[in-house]
């Protein structure tokens, strides 16, 4: 045989080879190191669902924290508004008017 002949069989023989025993122990009691990994797979499964809802519960309150933000900021804007308005009408305001009495008894 030429040498890719047999690296070609030597590759079938190798993909084959697992098929062969997975088929004739489908009829048979799993073997104790099928168990293992069964167990070993229900395990991961089960915490790449725990993290999967942990994601979940984070994206929410990620998302509740920035609605939040959002309204803070919005808030702050408009008290920054007002806040300039009043800075406005004080300024145009006449000397005697934009001061406020002094209070009684403050002599």
């Amino acid at each position: 045989m030429k040498n890719g002949t047999a690296r070609v069989i030597g590759l079938l023989a190798a993909l084959l080879l697992p098929v062969a025993g997975i088929v004739a122990q489908a009829g048979s009691k799993p073997a104790p190191a099928s168990s293992t990994l069964q167990r070993q797979l229900h395990h991961t499964r089960a915490e790449l669902q725990r993290q999967r809802a942990q994601t979940d519960q984070l994206r929410m309150r990620v998302n509740d924290l920035e609605q939040r933000s959002a309204a803070n900021r919005a808030q702050l804007e408009q008290r920054d508004r007002e806040i300039e308005s009043l800075r406005r009408k004080l300024a145009t305001m006449p000397a005697s008017q934009g001061s406020a009495p002094a209070p009684a008894g403050s002599r």
